[in-house]
């Protein structure tokens, strides 16, 4: 069962198993000292519907949802930059502009992108809700007013602050040396320099055209062949956990080895032959992991080094998360042109895929 579903079997159990809250509207209040940027998700008539965005000025709020609903809960989701939010691995749709979705599956599919949000409890809290209020609307029958509940939550429970003090870089080495897989350049965007991007042994090295690379190798850089492997040599200044930065001296490329042709045979898309939602796409020393159509995780590939769990019999495939650094290993049982075996170690487990693309 796909993970959307049992979502839902989840929440439909816990709404069953709950009384009624009332009729009840949502008013988000923005008790943080930024402008946020929130979208909501709800059930009604027993759909599921995300809605969004509104930009809620620092210290104000705003009626999100007015129309009467038995719901017990709401989700949210905020998207600020310079605030971590805090979700619970609800997923819902959502669009990069305004919108209103029906459904939470097959987001991808559907040309919207899927995240993850927070539950909100209009009865959480063991004492009544101080900021939870009446409001009078027309009863639909009797049109006379009725009482209408609105619940008012607050974003500070969902939001940090990232702070901007950001330690200055730390020079790990200046005469720094790696092999490292290249991955590509991007052209220049607002406020940033062009950059090139190398992977390797679980790290990812950005070269930056800021001067402090000459121009020379900057433009040997731009020749270089994506998938391949090349010597660096450099001054490394380490970024995050597993991302670096390289000021280069010198490129050299490495001779081709079973390890590059395996490389080079595992780019493209390939589906579990178990769980069809279940996919990756491999591109350079990337491996792209996806569910239900939806990116879940991105990985740092490397074909370079044995397992120690499985001595030097190969060849194995190491991934690295590229947030956590966690590595898996994999040995490589068998890769055609339409299948992917692979071993999952130190289980044993076996993984098969059928590339489609």
């Amino acid at each position: 069962m796909s993970f959307p579903a049992v979502r839902r079997l989840c929440l439909l159990a816990a709404t069953l198993a709950l009384p009624s809250a009332g009729q009840a509207a949502l008013d988000l209040c923005n008790d943080t000292t930024a402008a946020q940027r929130v979208a909501i998700g709800f059930q009604e008539a027993g759909d599921w519907t995300s809605k969004g965005w509104w930009d809620l000025p620092a210290g104000s709020c705003t009626e999100v949802l007015s129309s009467a609903s038995t719901s017990r809960f709401y989700y949210l989701r905020v998207e600020t930059e310079g605030w971590a939010f805090t979700d619970d691995r609800l997923g819902f749709c959502v669009a990069d502009t305004d919108f209103e979705i029906k459904g939470e599956d097959g987001c991808a599919r559907r040309g919207f992108r899927q995240e993850n949000f927070a539950r909100i409890d209009t009865r959480g809290a063991a004492a009544p809700d101080p900021t939870a209020q009446t409001r009078p609307a027309a009863d639909p029958d009797t049109g006379s007013d009725a009482a209408r509940r609105t619940f008012t939550h607050h974003l500070s429970a969902h939001l940090t602050p990232i702070k901007s003090d950001v330690p200055a870089r730390h020079v790990v080495q200046s005469g720094f040396s790696t092999k490292a897989v290249f991955q590509g350049c991007d052209a220049e965007t607002t406020a940033y320099a062009s950059f090139c991007t190398f992977i390797g042994a679980g790290r990812r090295y950005l070269v930056y055209d800021d001067g402090r690379t000459s121009a020379a190798l900057w433009q040997e850089i731009q020749q270089a062949i994506r998938g391949r492997r090349y010597t660096l040599e450099g001054l490394r200044e380490d970024l995050f956990d597993t991302t670096s930065e390289l000021v280069l001296r010198a490129i050299r490329p490495e001779p081709e080895d079973r390890s590059d042709q395996l490389l080079a045979s595992l780019q493209g898309l390939w589906r579990s032959t178990i769980d069809p939602n279940d996919s990756f796409r491999v591109s350079g020393a990337e491996r792209i992991n996806a569910y239900a159509g939806a990116e879940t995780s991105v990985e740092y590939l490397s074909l370079h080094k044995p397992c120690a769990e499985a001595g030097d019999v190969g060849p194995f495939l190491f991934t690295w998360d590229n947030n956590s650094g966690t590595s898996l290993c994999y040995a490589i049982a068998r890769l055609t042109d339409t299948e992917l075996a692979l071993i999952y170690l130190p289980r044993g487990t076996e993984l098969v895929y059928r590339r489609e693309g």
